[in-house]
């Protein structure tokens, strides 16, 4: 289905690129899907969304997963954690996990800053890549802080 989408229902317009989809899929994966077919929603009754804060190629791989259950080892080292925040979003908890697993693996005094601002910043909180980013922090204070991501952390979060 997901290589052909025949008999799709559904258009996820993302910034101008168009995904088809078939709803009972979406709904099935998803409570935020299923809610928006649940209610008379605009989105219902259009046959289709439009997605602003998801970059195309991101969300080429949130419906890939949706539909196999799979990613690709590139996918992961290119976009786990734009990826990560994407299936918080529409609450696809797998791809959550797989996602927060992979960036818990590749953590490093480059991305630590990156990584606790991500699992802070969520609908429903990473707890473990959190805790995981913060006693990175705790034992390599001084690699974490001579990093491009410590600097931009402070200006964009001064407090």
């Amino acid at each position: 289905l997901f290589e052909d989408m025949q008999f799709s229902d559904f258009t996820l317009n993302v910034h101008g690129r168009q995904f088809q989809a078939h709803k009972c899929i979406l709904a099935s994966s998803s409570k935020v899907f299923e809610a928006m077919f649940q209610h008379p929603t605009k989105e219902k009754i259009t046959n289709q969304v439009v997605i602003e804060d998801i970059q195309p190629e991101v969300f080429h791989q949130l419906i890939r997963f949706i539909y196999t259950g799979r990613l690709t080892s590139t996918t992961m080292e290119t976009m786990a954690a734009r990826l990560f925040a994407a299936a918080d979003k529409y609450l696809l908890d797998q791809l959550k996990s797989e996602c927060e697993s992979h960036l818990l693996r590749q953590m490093s005094a480059e991305n630590c800053m990156e990584l606790l601002l991500l699992s802070s910043d969520q609908i429903h909180p990473a707890d473990e890549l959190k805790k995981n980013a913060m006693d990175f922090f705790r034992r390599y204070p001084r690699e974490v802080m001579a990093t491009e991501g410590w600097k931009k952390a402070r200006q964009e979060n001064p407090n």
